[in-house]
């Protein structure tokens, strides 16, 4: 086998592996974002002053509310996980928010 065919092969397994974290049914996920309890605890986050230009997002899983994204404070953290909480209808809150 010559050098560029290995090199090929390789390159080729590779990206194929990587592929392999990507999730199956990506639109199941989407779908637990579209959730009635998600999309009205998202809106609340963009209805606070101090949340409304941040990035996050919210899932549902198994009676489960997920926070993910990015803000600037801890305290902006801290207040949509609250929010999170208030209007959870009684789902334990995972905060996975990152502070810049």
């Amino acid at each position: 086998m010559k050098r560029g065919e290995w090199m090929g092969l390789l390159l080729a397994a590779a990206l194929l592996a990587g592929c392999a974290d990507t999730p199956i049914n990506e639109s199941a996920r989407l779908e637990n974002q579209d959730s009635p309890q998600a999309v009205r605890i998202k809106a609340l986050l963009l209805e606070e002053p101090d949340l409304a230009g941040s990035a996050i997002d919210v899932d549902m899983r198994n009676d489960r509310v997920i926070l993910e994204g990015f803000v600037e404070t801890e305290d902006q953290r801290e207040r949509a996980e609250a929010i999170a909480r208030d209007h959870g209808s009684g789902s334990e809150v995972e905060n996975r928010i990152t502070v810049k």
